[in-house]
């Protein structure tokens, strides 16, 4: 469990790398930063709109492009309108000004699709999001229902930071070792920091070897301070109670290698079923991909796009006003 711990606040950590390696109370420092209320719009995301039919926003995750959602395009753009992100400050687009957070990014990027829905009049679109793309689709199913008509949260989770402090609660029981006087002092970092690599990162979160090479040149194209910020922030964030106000139907799609080989699947599918319970029960449902990664695309892309195209096949029936 101990290794497991390293690993995931390895994971955190990685994806403010092109700013520099960050400790993990550097990077909530940093998200907790505020500023003055943002501008009424900004340029929160890059768009790149394909097919026709009802509306369905794609939502990529920290450091990652809209083109992680290459082959599940390929398998929807016949029936339906997609609308590909690619957030603000990743893969190469524009940060949004740190004088501009207000709230935060979280809360920007809410604002920010439920705007762009109002602008270009999609009526009640389906929202798919990854990983950080999957918390946004999960706020905004149990914050703003009335707005969209479904949503799919492909390996997010409403509380990372309660999960690693669970995690590492259960290596401190288990290992009962109190943490070393050096490993307590500020500054000190641990050894997975010192010596992170993000080609290991990268096969942590894809078994494909040309994915791994998308992963990393999708970091090293991110904006390494909005990266950094962006997982304070989720760190910090706690959708759990607002779950309970979801009222549109919701899928989860867990990847049950994600904690390999420190964790099982059955103990990842048993964090997932903890994370979400709030959700009411006639409304979310799991699907699990026991031999994925947290990239689902690119493990089991077949998979991630049959339960994708089944789920809009029952929930998808509007599209443009």
């Amino acid at each position: 469990m101990k290794t497991l711990n390293s690993t995931l606040r390895t994971l955190t950590l990685a994806l403010g790398l092109s700013g520099g390696l960050l400790s993990l109370p550097a990077l909530a420092a940093q998200g907790a930063i505020t500023a003055p209320a943002q501008q009424q719009a900004c340029a929160c995301f890059d768009v790149k709109v394909v097919g026709q039919g009802p509306a369905v926003i794609l939502i990529p995750g920290v450091a990652s492009s809209g083109e992680v959602w290459q082959s599940t395009v390929e398998a929807l753009q016949a029936n339906y309108q997609l609308h590909i992100l690619t957030l603000a400050g990743f893969a190469g687009v524009q940060p949004i000004p740190m004088q501009s957070w207000g709230e935060g990014y979280l809360t920007i990027q809410q604002q920010a699709i439920l705007r762009y829905i109002s602008e270009q009049q999609l009526d009640k679109p389906v929202v798919i999001g990854h990983s950080l793309g999957g918390y946004l689709a999960l706020a905004l199913a149990a914050n703003s229902p009335e707005h969209i008509s479904a949503a799919i949260n492909v390996d997010g989770l409403p509380a990372l930071g309660a999960l690693i402090g669970e995690k590492s609660a259960d290596a401190k029981s288990a290992n009962h070792k109190p943490a070393s006087a050096d490993a307590a002092k500020p500054g000190k970092n641990p050894a997975p920091q010192r010596g992170f690599d993000p080609q290991s990162m990268a096969k942590s979160m894809a078994s494909d070897e040309s994915w791994q090479q998308r992963i990393v040149a999708d970091m090293y194209r991110s904006d390494g301070m909005t990266s950094g910020r962006v997982m304070g922030e989720l760190m910090r964030a706690d959708l759990r109670p607002a779950l309970s106000n979801i009222r549109v139907p919701v899928l989860t799609l867990g990847a049950l290698q994600h904690g390999a080989p420190y964790t099982t699947p059955e103990q990842v599918q048993a964090g997932y079923e903890s994370q979400l319970a709030n959700a009411p029960t006639q409304y979310h449902s799991f699907a699990f991909a026991r031999d994925s990664k947290h990239f689902i695309m690119a493990d089991a892309p077949s998979w991630l796009n049959q339960h994708i195209t089944q789920f809009l096949q029952q929930h998808s029936t509007r599209g443009a006003l």
